[in-house]
């Protein structure tokens, strides 16, 4: 048998089907997408800085060509008096893990499990336990077995804080109590790889803690339409009609309970009919006072603050779109942060500047971008009054959407604008966009500061630029398309 990785553990723990399939049918794989990437990327950061928590140890350079080089190696260190080893590598019982920290404390050796999440999370407590199994059965003594994680209440001022980022939880006597789970489940993952592919069905555990990366092959029986596609019907209650054997929306019991919007989504895409109320959507419209600007944001986070007044995880404006509707008039404002530099301020400002003529500000979801706002005149009060106006002059186009005074099946129960969009304005989509969604918008932004060919940054921009210009568009067609019905 080859060897199991602690991340190949972990994966068994969620689902022995993913195990096995990650051994013999690892082609099947989903490849990780542009916001998983970055995801990774920052792990990788995160997991550098906490090195800082214990300098002056010595690496051990990864390579899967090198295992046994950097087993022998870290024995090595460890018997040559060597305090503090980044990424350790040890076997035991045919499981090969690295160790993220290893440090040497005055009652024994302390392992540091670094995350880049903001809190401790379960799963967390089996990652280091099987570390733990692996050097225990090394013959160390193990004193702490530690969790480092980010401290989202810490706010950069000046220097980067590494020990005010970090939150350090023990977590060795619950490590201690969870080894004999652990022996457990490693005979028995030992024992289901050398059988057939497990007969497992699909299960909330294709999503928790991790989404699977195999959902699309152990899905495939699943309808592109289905109850999995109800809109905010919990999860439990969706696996709960899929166990019944129930798929499809025209198979659903009459006596299972769905709200009146879950209903209205079964029925219109059952009758394929739409749905309009034009007296809602009169109503809605008759609010609103030209100029009309419609405005959108898109915003960027760091596990690491870059800047002054910044705390990890926490949105930063970094772009806006705004439109404005002026009768048959229609002018397009745009700002863009410069890599690198704070934009907030800067942002601030144009907004002002650009929205001072609106009488109406049309954003699209109003709880985003009125925190956003919010948390600007908090930062410069000299603003406040300004930002305050803006705040005061934003209405929701999702109102008519969210209460289905306009909803047709295309939405798929969705109020979505990526899904509102299509719906009513089929000749205009995201498709073909280099960056098509707030996620990937985000990810590559923050990416930017850290990129060097200019040719590049460019291009990455100019098509930043053009994203968020088709969001506050997006918003002027539909509301034509709203102003049609009525």
């Amino acid at each position: 048998m080859s060897r199991l990785s602690k991340s190949q553990f972990m994966r068994g723990l969620q689902c022995h089907k993913s195990l096995w399939l990650y051994w013999n049918k690892y082609n099947q794989r989903t490849q990780p997408n542009k916001a998983q990437e970055a995801i990774f990327d920052t792990g990788t950061e995160v997991g550098i800085l906490a090195q800082h928590l214990f300098p002056d140890g010595h690496e051990i350079v990864y390579s899967s060509d090198k295992v046994e080089e950097n087993i022998a190696k870290t024995k090595k260190l460890i018997e040559s008096g060597t305090k503090t080893i980044y990424e350790a590598m040890f076997i035991y019982d045919n499981i090969l893990v690295m160790v993220d920290i290893l440090h040497k404390g005055k009652d024994g050796w302390e392992i540091y499990e670094v995350k880049s999440s903001s809190a401790e999370k379960p799963a967390y407590k089996n990652d280091i336990s099987v570390q733990y199994f692996v050097l225990n059965g090394n013959g160390l003594n193990i004193s702490v077995a530690a969790l480092v994680h980010i401290n989202t209440e810490y706010e950069r001022r000046g220097e980067l804080d590494i020990k005010q980022l970090f939150t350090i939880k023990d977590l060795t006597d619950t490590v201690i109590e969870n080894q004999p789970f652990v022996n457990e489940q490693l005979l028995l993952q030992k024992e289901m790889l050398g059988k057939d592919e497990p007969q497992i069905d699909i299960g909330i555990h294709c999503f928790k803690p991790y989404g699977c990366d195999f959902k699309e092959y152990c899905w495939k029986h699943i309808p592109d339409y289905s109850v999995f596609d109800i809109n905010n019907l919990g999860w439990e209650r969706r696996f709960e009609l899929y166990q019944k054997g129930v798929l499809k929306l025209e198979d659903i019991p009459s006596d299972f309970h769905l709200s009146d919007a879950q209903q209205l989504q079964v029925d219109c895409e059952l009758n394929m009919k739409d749905f309009i109320n034009r007296d809602g959507i009169k109503k809605f419209i008759e609010q609103l006072e030209e100029p009309i600007g419609l405005l959108d944001f898109e915003t960027f986070q760091q596990a690491v603050p870059s800047f002054d007044g910044q705390k990890p995880y926490k949105q930063i404006p970094s772009q806006y779109s705004l439109h404005i509707l002026n009768g048959d008039k229609l002018d397009h404002f745009e700002f863009l942060g410069e890599p690198g530099k704070d934009p907030r301020e800067e942002l601030a400002d144009s907004m002002i500047e650009d929205t001072k003529n609106c009488k109406t500000i049309l954003v699209y979801n109003i709880g985003f971008e009125r925190t956003i706002i919010k948390k600007l005149a908090e930062q410069f009060p000299d603003k406040a009054d300004a930002l305050q106006s803006i705040i005061d002059r934003l209405i929701d186009m999702i109102i008519p959407f969210r209460s289905k005074d306009y909803y047709t099946k295309e939405m798929r129960g969705s109020y979505s604008i990526k899904l509102v969009l299509p719906a009513l304005v089929p000749e205009l989509s995201y498709n073909g966009l280099n960056i098509s969604d707030g996620g990937a918008a985000m990810n590559i932004y923050a990416k930017l500061q850290t990129m060097t060919d200019t040719e590049e940054i460019e291009k990455i921009k100019a098509d930043l630029l053009k994203y968020c210009e088709l969001d506050t568009y997006a918003m002027v067609k539909i509301l034509e398309k709203m102003k049609e019905v009525v």
